[in-house]
């Protein structure tokens, strides 16, 4: 019962965070697109290039510096007015600089050679 409170405290204490954070984003003057993108990491609605350019233009320092939301609108606002597709969240695409299909060719020949040797010790 103890931890059933504990869990309860800290998700109405998490809540209140999210909400002050919420409250503290407007009162603060900000875009709308700052304040979305202040609040949940990422933009949860759909903006105009105005206004995403309004909110890079009027976006304070410290939102800048300690959040990533300047790089998430600018990448909003370059798929926007450049046909770019805007990635997901936080990480790069994990390509390589190999072509797909010779990753695939050179799988198939280490997974033949492994079985290769195999058999080869198996005549010994």
């Amino acid at each position: 019962m103890k931890r059933r409170s504990i869990a309860t405290i800290s998700t109405a204490a998490v809540l209140a965070a999210m909400l002050t954070m919420s409250a503290t984003a407007s009162a603060r003057g900000l875009s709308k697109a700052v304040a979305d993108c202040n609040a949940h990491t990422r933009l949860t609605a759909t903006y105009t290039p105005a206004q995403l350019r309004q909110a890079l233009n009027t976006m304070p320092s410290d939102i800048k510096e300690y959040t990533n939301c300047y790089d998430v609108i600018q990448r909003q606002l370059l798929s926007e007015i450049g046909g770019i597709k805007a990635g997901g969240g936080s990480g790069g695409g994990g390509s390589s600089f190999l072509p797909t299909p010779l990753l695939i060719v050179l799988g198939v020949l280490v997974v033949a050679a492994a079985g290769f040797a195999v058999v080869a010790r198996r005549r010994r």
